[in-house]
C-alpha cells in the first residue's frame, strides 16, 4: 500500500511539474490561454453537434423509404389481399414480413436513436393510412459494408452504410406482422473526403482561426493598461523625477491603479528630492567646520602634536569623502545633463588609459564590434571609475574586459585579489555594507561604491553582477547594457 501511495506521489508531482513548465508565464499568456481553450471546448462541442445532426441525417432518409414500404403492406392487406398475394407483390429479400400469433420480444440493448425512428415511422404510416396502426420498433442497427457496427468513416462517407428494422404492427385479428428489412443509406450525395473538409474546414479551421483571432485582440486590449502599468514602473525605477505620470484612463479599476501609481510616483520623487536637499545642505553645514578644523589644525606646529596632527588630517580627509560619496550615492540614480551616443570600446579604452597613465595596474582586452549606448558619460565614468578602483585596493591590479553578447555589451572587471566572501555576496550592494569584515582604513572605502555603481546602472537600463572567480581566486563583477545600435 505504501509503495503504490508513492508511485502516485511521484506521478502527481512529475504531472505538477508538467503542467507548471507548459503554464505561461505571462498574464497574456494565461488569459489567452484560458479563453482559447474554453472557446475550443466550444467549438468541440458544436462538432459533436454536427456529428449528432449528420447521425440523424443518416438514419432519417432510409426510415422515411421503410415507412413507406410498411403502408403499402397495410394497404395492401386492409384491401383485403391475402399474405401469399401480398408477399408475391412486394418481394423483396432485404424487405421480410409475415403474420405471427404472437409479439416479438424487443432487443435487451435498444439504439440510443430507436424513439426517435419509431416516432418518424408513426408519422409516416398516419399520413399515408386513413386509419394508421401504432408501429413498435423492436432492433435498429447501423452496419456497414462487412456488417460490423457503423463507425466514423460510415458517418463520413468513407464507407458504406445500411440501417437494419426489426418491427411488429398489431392487426385487428389479434395476430402481429413481423417485419424484418435492410434498407442502404439514403442521405449520401458527397464523398468522405468532400464530408471530411466541410467538418475540418466549417466547424474547426475557420472557427478556431477566428476565435483565436478574436481571442488574441480581447486578451491584447485587457492586458494592456498592465504593460502601460509596468513600463511606468520601469520608468520610475531608472528616474523618479523624470518619468512621465501614467495616463489615467480605461476601465474604473485602471484608472484607480493608474491614479494611485501617479500618487505614489509624486510621493517617491518629492521624498528623494527632500532628502537629496537635506543631504546637500548637511554637507553644506560639515564642510565650513572641517574646514576651519584643517586650518586651525595646519596652525599647530609644535614637534611634539604632529603624530596626533597627522591622525586628526586622515579624519577630516575620511569625514570628507564620507560626505562626497553619500552625496554621490544619493544622486546615483538621478540622470543629470543631457544623453549622448558613447561609442563604449574607444570610452572605456581611454579611461583605462587615464588610469595607466597614474602608474595603476590596469589591462584592456576585447571589444564589443563598435557597441554604441545612449547615457551619461559622468555617472559611466564613475561606474568604471569605482569598480577599477574597488578592485586596485584589494587586489593591485585590475582587467577590464568587454564583450558583446547579441544586443548588449559586457563590461567586466577582474581582480586577483582574495574576493569576497559567499555569505556576503548577496548584501554587498546595499549601501554601507563592505565586503570585508574589518573596518581598515588601509582598504578604505565607507561601503558606498558598489551601491553607487548599482544606481548608475540601473538609470542606465543596465544590469550588474558580482561574483567570485572559478578559475583562480580574485572577483568578477560584470555590467551589461543594452546596445544603441544593435
Amino acid at each position: 500500500m505504501s509503495c503504490s501511495r508513492g508511485v502516485g506521489s511521484r506521478l502527481r508531482a512529475s504531472a505538477e511539474r508538467v503542467v507548471r513548465r507548459l503554464w505561461p508565464r505571462t498574464l497574456f499568456g494565461r488569459l489567452f490561454l484560458i479563453l482559447a481553450s474554453g472557446m475550443l471546448a466550444a467549438q468541440f462541442l458544436t462538432s459533436s453537434i454536427w456529428l449528432s445532426v449528420r447521425y440523424q441525417q443518416q438514419l432519417e432518409a432510409p426510415t422515411r423509404v421503410m415507412g413507406e414500404r410498411v403502408a403499402d403492406l397495410l394497404g395492401l392487406l386492409e384491401r383485403g389481399q391475402t399474405m401469399q398475394d401480398v408477399q408475391q407483390i412486394m418481394v423483396n429479400e432485404r424487405f421480410l414480413f409475415a403474420l405471427h400469433d404472437r409479439p416479438r420480444e424487443r432487443e435487451a440493448v435498444r439504439h440510443p436513436r430507436a424513439g426517435d425512428v419509431e416516432d418518424l415511422l408513426n408519422h409516416v404510416l398516419h399520413e399515408r393510412l386513413p386509419r394508421s396502426k401504432a408501429v413498435a420498433l423492436t432492433g435498429l442497427h447501423l452496419r456497414d459494408d462487412r456488417g460490423q457496427p457503423a463507425d466514423w468513416l460510415s458517418l463520413l462517407g468513407f464507407a458504406g452504410l445500411s440501417v437494419d428494422y426489426a418491427l411488429q404492427i398489431e392487426q385487428d385479428s389479434g395476430q402481429w406482422l413481423w417485419v424484418d428489412a435492410r434498407l442502404p443509406q439514403g442521405w449520401q450525395t458527397q464523398s468522405g473526403w468532400a464530408v471530411l473538409w466541410d467538418l475540418l474546414w466549417r466547424v474547426y479551421l475557420v472557427r478556431i482561426a477566428i476565435v483565436v483571432v478574436l481571442v488574441m485582440l480581447a486578451v491584447k486590449w485587457v492586458v494592456k493598461p498592465l504593460a502601460e502599468l509596468a513600463r511606468a514602473a520601469q520608468a520610475v525605477e531608472r528616474d523618479v523625477a523624470g518619468a512621465l505620470p501614467l495616463a489615467e484612463q480605461g476601465p474604473m479599476e485602471v484608472r484607480h491603479a493608474a491614479q494611485a501609481f501617479n500618487r505614489m510616483q509624486q510621493h517617491i520623487a518629492v521624498h528623494l528630492a527632500e532628502r537629496t536637499r537635506f543631504l546637500a545642505a548637511v554637507s553644506h553645514d560639515l564642510r565650513s567646520p572641517i574646514a576651519r578644523m584643517r586650518l586651525r589644525l595646519e596652525l599647530l606646529d609644535a614637534p611634539e602634536i604632529e603624530p596626533v596632527k597627522a591622525k586628526l588630517g586622515s579624519d577630516l580627509s575620511s569625514m570628507e569623502s564620507l560626505i562626497d560619496s553619500t552625496l554621490a550615492f544619493i544622486q546615483s540614480g538621478q540622470r543629470n545633463g543631457p544623453s549622448h551616443r558613447i561609442d563604449l570600446d574607444s570610452w572605456v579604452r581611454s579611461a583605462c588609459h587615464d588610469w595607466q597613465d597614474l602608474g595603476a595596474r590596469v589591462e584592456v582586452s576585447g571589444g564589443t564590434g563598435g557597441g554604441q549606448i545612449d547615457g551619461y558619460p559622468q555617472g559611466l565614468r564613475r561606474v568604471l571609475d569605482n569598480l577599477i578602483d574597488n578592485a586596485l585596493r584589494y587586489a593591485g591590479n585590475a582587467r577590464v574586459e568587454l564583450a558583446r553578447v547579441g544586443s548588449q555589451a559586457e563590461i567586466s572587471v577582474v581582480d586577483d585579489g582574495p574576493g569576497i566572501d559567499p555569505e556576503l555576496l548577496a548584501q554587498v550592494r546595499l549601501p554601507f555594507v563592505r565586503g570585508e569584515a574589518s573596518r581598515n582604513p588601509a582598504t578604505g572605502g565607507h561601503g558606498l561604491g558598489l551601491s553607487i555603481v548599482e544606481g548608475i546602472v540601473t538609470a542606465h537600463d543596465g544590469q550588474i553582477a558580482i561574483e567570485n572567480r572559478t578559475d583562480r581566486s580574485g572577483l568578477r563583477v560584470r555590467v551589461t547594457f543594452p546596445l544603441s545600435n544593435a
